[in-house]
């Protein structure tokens, strides 16, 4: 019955010992009996499908329940031909995909703007932003755009609509001491459009009372999810229970807050943009799937931030209120679609009862918990979506609102540069026996990790540090030791020799102006990306990667001027200045981060070749950093694009994890129907013990080897559970064979007794007690009681037979 309701509830089966330490008592899953039940929990669930299924009519009853409920979206074609965009510039024409969102905004509202980077998202959201107010659809709507794309943003939009009263919130006039000004101009005059950042957007407040439902609305959530954790499940309810205190403390704030600048509400705004959207995707929710890796159920204040005010615009202009915009909608999990459909699909969510993320995933996902061995030795239950299911209903869900545009689908409307080689090159260094001594150390820490006993204190060695260190060192041995030798064959190395032979190949290759004029300056530019060793590690490390590669190229010959460091320039008119020096040939070597340089760089015209030092984490964080090159506007045919990787290290595979998790995630958007089934490959196949291992050994087998390790390791605990089992039936048997005899022997004496035995039934009833015979039973009775109380009375030990009936004599002992 517990595995059932497990089962029903998306639960985990987990089994505790109860230890006794003096006068306490602790609780150790174990692990034997644990895998014994999911085991159990897993042949239930099959047995219960091949059931479901097994009867014609219940086949086709439950197909019919599932198609009208979730099979029941034709997503809508939009085709914005028509638009002719009254009062947008003649000297700009936009594409056929870019008018298509426009109108598909106009049309349904609400809608994700799922472009492939360089698509020309800013455009489109402009003319949406200006058709809907000469339409009377809005009256005034705020286009929230990360910091470094402000001016940027403004100055687009301005170029497709050079009347329109667009308000700017920059460095200047939204400062602390003037917001509440910028805030009484946005209210008081009648704005096209108020461009803000996604920073400063979190001091456009709505009002608290509004706000305080809502975390009501969440709390009861968690109200009623504590009602489904067991009473044993302390863990759970823990967790759920710290997640509705930091409610409670957040509705607390509310209650004391002053709110001291105007309401989005008062401002008059109807409806908000937000380019970038995937900053925000992390957004909180209930589960009581605890330990679900891949998914945080925590999310962030930004989130939450932009999800009120959704909802509340929702209540002044409803289904116009919120326009979502990115170019990597999904960056490394189909759970992240949860997040964005209670954004923009979240009438269809509770339509179908999937406004809670467990029903969502138990109808989406198949989700698969095993038991992970921590550095500690223990084992922790961790739980992660092996597959997703349902995969065209929750794409047509998706696909309801957003307007996809894949990178492959751009190339049909603009000209993109191609690869050299049709593919990114992966140039590898080999490891020098410094690097492989270091390999050693990284070792002995993890060892160390994996004799601790309890938790890291502040200040311990944890896996991460190990991981970090480890990708560091293939970079550069000095990023981890400033007093380590240059080695002239590493990695970093190898990007500066590269990048200068092509800054050489391509200084005379000539470049013009948007309006056909000739650059005076020649020569290519090249961009390197690198999320480790940046200026701002050399404080702690002693060492910078990006200092290295300037130095370096000065000394080949690269004049200083043409080396910059993105995150030099951190205020948007530096930025644009920036830029346009890249354009027009100044700087010929931008280095940068994911974060400072992945969006908002329109650099492109002379860009010749990228380059990763780096490996990064998510595929949305390499197709962000490669947008900035295979995108409209570089005059280049044919570009070249350089990943680095240490032979021996986890760069490799990590390249390759990241094709593979990049290809789903490209599966999952194309709409294609036929795919049901998808393998989440999200949150990798192993732990980040095993990572951490395989970095240190430097052989990426170690990643499969954790892998088949925690299958043998399971198989062990099931071998245990069976001979367990085993010794269960054994018992089983021995009871069942004296069980046999003696029911055998019962059997006979049964018989015996059945054929001695006289009808008492009605009228044919007869007793005799002592030599006295009865034929009314009130009369027999009572002698019967007479007689048992005179041998009670004395005491009689013996058996002595008392009375007769129906053939068998009743005895006294």
């Amino acid at each position: 019955g517990e595995l059932i309701a497990d089962a029903l509830n998306s639960r985990l089966p987990q089994i505790f010992d109860v230890i006794k330490a003096g006068d306490s008592e602790k609780r150790v899953l174990n692990v034997v009996d644990t895998e014994a039940a999911k085991e159990k929990l897993t042949k239930i669930k099959t047995a219960f499908r091949t059931w479901i299924w097994s009867d014609p009519d219940r086949t086709d009853r439950l197909a019919r329940v599932y198609n009208d409920r979730f099979n029941n979206i034709a997503p809508r074609h939009f085709n914005g031909d028509h638009l002719n965009l009254p009062g947008a510039s003649g000297a700009l024409s936009l594409y056929r995909h870019q008018k298509r969102g426009i109108w598909r905004i106009i049309a349904a509202g609400a809608t994700y703007l799922a472009h492939a980077v360089g698509a020309g998202k800013t455009m489109t959201m402009a003319a949406a932003i200006m058709e809907q107010k000469r339409l009377g659809l809005i009256a005034k709507a705020m286009l929230v755009v990360p910091g470094h794309c402000l001016a940027q943003a403004a100055r687009e939009f301005l170029a497709l609509y050079p009347t329109a009263r667009i308000l700017v919130a920059d460095e200047t006039n939204f400062t602390k001491d003037k917001r509440h000004r910028f805030l009484s101009r946005a209210a008081t005059a009648n704005w096209d459009a108020i461009i803000i950042t996604h920073s400063a957007f979190r001091f456009i407040s709505v009002p608290s009372a509004f706000e305080q439902q809502m975390i009501q609305d969440e709390l009861e959530l968690y109200e009623t999810l504590l009602t489904k954790v067991e009473s044993g499940d302390r863990v759970s309810r823990k967790r759920l229970e710290r997640l509705k205190e930091g409610l409670k403390e957040r509705l607390e704030s509310l209650a004391t807050r002053k709110d001291d600048l105007l309401t989005i509400s008062e401002i008059g705004i109807d409806q908000i943009i937000v380019d970038e959207a995937q900053e925000f995707r992390k957004l909180s929710f209930a589960t009581n799937m605890s330990t679900l890796k891949g998914v945080d159920p925590n999310g962030s204040q930004r989130a939450w931030d932009l999800y009120v005010k959704s909802r509340f615009v929702e209540t002044k202009n409803p289904g116009r209120a919120l326009v979502l915009a990115s170019g990597t909608p999904i960056t490394n999990t189909l759970g992240e679609m949860f997040s964005v459909q209670r954004y923009l699909g979240y009438a269809a969510l509770l339509e179908r009862g999937l406004h809670e993320f467990d029903a969502w995933a138990s109808t989406f996902g198949d989700v698969t918990t095993e038991l992970e061995l921590q550095p500690n030795g223990k084992y922790r239950p961790v739980t992660r979506f092996a597959t997703f299911v349902n995969v065209p209903e929750l794409i047509a869900m998706f696909r309801s609102f957003a307007d996809v545009v894949m990178p492959e689908d751009l190339r049909e409307y603009v000209k993109v540069p191609a690869l050299s080689t049709g593919a990114r090159q992966i140039r590898t260094s080999k490891p020098s026996a410094a690097f492989k001594r270091y390999q050693v150390l990284l070792d002995a820490r993890i060892k160390a990790i994996e004799q601790r006993e309890g938790p890291p204190e502040p200040g311990d060695d944890i896996l991460l540090s190990v991981i970090t260190d480890g990708r560091h060192a293939a970079i550069d041995l000095r990023l981890v030791d400033a007093d380590n030798d240059n080695e002239a064959d590493n990695k970093l190395n190898d990007l500066v020799s590269n990048a200068f032979r092509i800054w050489q190949e391509t200084a005379s290759n000539d470049y013009v102006r948007p309006d056909g004029k000739p650059f005076e300056l020649s020569g290519a530019a090249q961009m390197i990306f690198s999320d480790l060793g940046t200026i701002s590690v050399e404080k702690t490390r002693g060492f910078s990667a990006y200092r290295w590669i300037r130095d370096e190229l000065i000394r080949m010959g690269v004049p200083a001027s043409e080396i910059a460091f993105m995150q030099d320039f951190k205020k948007s008119e530096a930025k644009q200045r920036l830029f346009g020096d890249v354009r027009g040939g100044k700087v010929r070597f931008l280095i940068g981060s994911s974060d400072t340089m992945g969006t908002g760089v329109n650099a492109q015209l002379r860009l010749k070749a990228l380059h990763h030092l780096d490996v990064p984490w998510l595929p949305s964080q390499i197709e962000q950093r490669e947008g900035r090159i295979l995108r409209q506007g570089n005059q280049h045919d044919v570009i070249d694009i350089f990943a680095y990787a240490t032979e021996g290290s986890m760069d490799a595979q990590m390249w390759q994890n990241n094709e593979r998790k990049a290809r789903f995630i490209a599966a999952a958007l194309s709409g294609d129907t036929s795919v049901r089934r998808l393998e989440d490959l999200g949150d990798g196949q192993a732990n980040q013990f095993a990572m951490a291992k395989a970095i240190a050994s430097g052989d990426p087998r170690l990643m499969q080897k954790a892998g088949l390790e925690a299958d043998i390791a399971r198989l062990e605990r099931l071998r245990f559970a069976h001979q367990d089992d085993q010794f269960a039936i054994r018992r089983q048997l021995r009871d069942a064979e004296r069980d046999i005899e003696y029911a055998t022997r019962r059997i006979g004496e049964i018989g015996e007794d059945l054929a001695r035995l006289v009808p008492t039934v009605g009228d044919a009833f007869g007793m005799t007690v002592g030599d006295e015979s009865f034929t009314e039973r009130k009369l027999a009775g009572r002698a019967l009681m007479k007689e048992i109380l005179t041998l009670v009375q004395l005491q009689h030990e013996d058996e002595t037979v008392i009375a007769s009936v129906g053939g068998f004599e009743l005895a006294y002992s």
